[in-house]
């Protein structure tokens, strides 16, 4: 939801980090890797650090199965950004996008939850 608030308010701020990622000057290109990397590494930290393994399934390679929650959450908060400019409402986008998020967290609960 903060990334969608984010980019309701500045629209190009990720399409700046995304060029500022893939920037190959050799002046910067390491400057912003670093930074880049403390940033993710905090947020995954964040992220995945009350995660209850015991939850998976045993015939499960856990580490795949996050790799596709995280693929599910990237997609889907990329098809929120590409929506979010038709509310006017912001409190109602994030309702409904969290109503919505909810009938595909089932869907990954019934595929790797015991």
């Amino acid at each position: 939801m903060q990334k969608l608030y984010i980019h309701k308010k500045y629209p190009h701020v990720f399409d700046f980090l995304t060029n500022s990622i893939q920037e190959e000057s050799p002046e910067v290109k390491e400057v912003v890797k670093n930074k880049v990397d403390a940033i993710y590494e905090r947020g995954t930290k964040l992220i995945y650090q009350d995660i209850d393994y015991s939850k998976f399934r045993e015939e499960i390679d856990v580490e795949k199965a996050i790799e596709i929650l995280n693929w599910t959450m990237f997609g889907f908060g990329d098809k929120a950004i590409q929506q979010i400019d038709t509310f006017e409402n912001m409190i109602e986008f994030g309702e409904q996008y969290l109503k919505d998020w909810q009938s595909y967290a089932e869907i990954l609960k019934l595929s790797f939850y015991k």
